[in-house]
């Protein structure tokens, strides 16, 4: 094919969206997006953007392809399964547009070099869980990258828009914010300082006929001069906080909850509690049989798994039956009466397993239809695509705002969220070294498991190096300086900790000058 032919056949290819007021094809032909997470939500827009010509894609994600993502992911097909996602994906894109680019990394987000995220212009995160978000968050924030977050559950789904501080990018209107302030300006005066405001009010209530008279020669006068006090140190008073940045995604999320493996964790400490307990527990008792995890792709691994956890599950129900139902009980209940309460029992922890349980359990799989994820992702994909222009210069569209919508997929209604910047955030606030984390631990729980629950939700810290502390009484729970505060074997209820209690983690000696974390603030549940 010659230059000029090539030419020819994408002008064609592009030739109706550069009917678009404002469009140019140049701006994606130039652009590159990154995307991280090819799921449900990433194929699609991977699909959008190499559809519509950008110049280049960036694939991120750690997973592989399984057979339950088929019926949400268009972008792969039967016998792709065990082959990483993002190698596939980025195949299937390539044959969709020749034209495009993309580069793609079956690798962990954390790991990547800085300087492929400096090659995006806009990250789009289509990630489906929280300590992932909240890295590529912090990510963005440190890069000045803009990032549209989206996820789904169900028949459930949100997008947010993240703009960080000094992105250069533009974001809400100037004349707009100044009027909110003046709007706000005036919840706060009283009738002493302007009386003629409050009566001019009063006086619209009582004589609508007269509504714009009064506002005019009453209400008026005051907003303007609010105004123009506002104006005049909007530039450097108000301006740095309200334009051209949003909240991030970790204003939304001060406190994420605990990893689904520290649960588990959790969980092989005592009995289990749940129908999922019983499967997580029978998938250590299938290690102990056979010398290796199942195999969630091999059908009759998973048939000894589900058997393993049926047996677990039936050892829950007589658990509960016999603590509801002692025998001393049983002896006034009729066989009638026995029946009615086991019935119950398994109608409350649910019917026998079916196969696929094993993997939704194992894999923490979230409930996902692809109508929803159609949805959420284009709006994603859209959002995105106004940002690559405004970042390219050019304007097609004013970004979301407010920067937050959720879709309730049930009654078809999309709730635009006016979230608020929080000055205590911990990525994008004024709170330096500071890091909240929930931790679930067993109810004999003591103060050495702290640190083992804290490595497995991903932070690992040496106890040689760590104070903990209660931040209320200032009482020490560990110090590793002083023999008496020493102690791995101090259950936690001997302490007086209950659920949902906070502690704290402070670093000592080398840790106090190489950790950029100055304190954890733990948020402790019993399980």
């Amino acid at each position: 094919m010659t230059e000029n032919t090539e030419h020819i056949v994408k002008s064609r290819m592009y030739a109706r969206q550069q009917l678009i007021d404002g469009w140019d094809q140049e701006i994606i032909n130039n652009g590159c997006i990154m995307i991280i997470g090819v799921g449900a939500l990433g194929c699609e827009i991977a699909k959008d953007f190499a559809l519509m010509g950008i110049g280049k894609l960036i694939l991120v994600d750690l997973d592989t392809i399984e057979t339950s993502n088929l019926s949400r992911q268009m972008l792969f097909k039967p016998g792709d399964e065990g082959q990483p996602k993002a190698e596939v994906a980025a195949i299937r894109l390539k044959e969709m547009n020749p034209y495009l680019d993309v580069d793609f990394y079956f690798e962990k987000l954390q790991k990547l070099p800085m300087s492929v995220y400096e090659e995006a212009d806009i990250v789009v995160a289509a990630l489906d869980n929280f300590n992932a978000r909240l890295d590529l968050n912090k990510i963005c924030l440190r890069m000045k990258k803009p990032m549209i977050e989206g996820g789904t559950v169900g028949f459930e789904g949100h997008v947010q828009i993240v703009i960080p501080e000094g992105s250069r990018l533009q974001y809400k209107e100037k004349e707009k914010e100044i009027d909110n302030l003046v709007d706000a300006k005036l919840w706060e005066i009283t009738e002493m300082e302007y009386p003629e405001y409050f009566q001019a009010q009063r006086r619209i209530e009582e004589l609508e006929e007269e509504i714009e008279n009064i506002k005019r020669e009453k209400i008026e006068p005051l907003i303007q001069k609010f105004r123009k006090e506002i104006e005049l140190v909007f530039d450097w008073k108000y301006a740095p906080e309200l334009l051209d940045q949003t909240p991030c995604y970790r204003c939304l999320v001060p406190i994420p909850p605990a990893d689904d493996k520290l649960v588990a964790a959790c969980t092989l400490k005592g009995l289990p509690r749940n129908r999922n307990h019983c499967v997580i527990k029978a998938e250590v008792e299938f290690e102990k049989k056979y010398g290796h995890k199942p195999d969630l792709n091999l059908n009759d691994e998973v048939m000894k798994l589900r058997e393993l956890a049926q047996d677990e599950l039936e050892k829950l129900r007589e658990r509960v039956f016999n603590e509801n139902v002692p025998s001393e009980k049983r002896e006034s209940l009729t066989k009638e009466e026995i029946e009615e309460w086991k019935k119950n029992i398994k109608e409350t922890f649910g019917s026998d397993y079916k196969f696929e349980e094993m993997e939704n359990i194992l894999g923490n799989k979230i409930a996902a239809i692809q109508s929803v994820s159609s949805i959420i992702s284009s709006i994603q994909s859209q959002e995105a695509l106004k940002l690559l222009f405004r970042v390219k210069g050019r304007n097609i569209g004013p970004p979301m705002d407010p920067p937050y919508v959720n879709y309730n997929g049930i009654y078809g209604q999309f709730d635009h969220l006016n979230i608020i910047k929080r000055d205590d955030c911990l990525a994008c606030g004024k709170v330096e070294g500071e890091e909240n984390v929930q931790i679930v631990v067993p109810f004999d729980a003591d103060v050495g498991y702290i640190f083992e629950a804290m490595k497995i939700t991903g932070y690992e810290l040496d106890p040689e190096l760590w104070m903990i502390t209660n931040p209320m009484t200032k009482e020490i729970y560990w110090n590793p300086y002083m023999p008496s505060m020493k102690d791995p074997d101090v259950k936690l209820t001997s302490l007086k900790i209950k659920s949902n209690d906070i502690i704290t983690l402070t670093p000592l000696g080398q840790a106090l000058t190489e950790s950029e974390i100055k304190k954890y603030n733990i948020v402790i549940t019993f399980m």
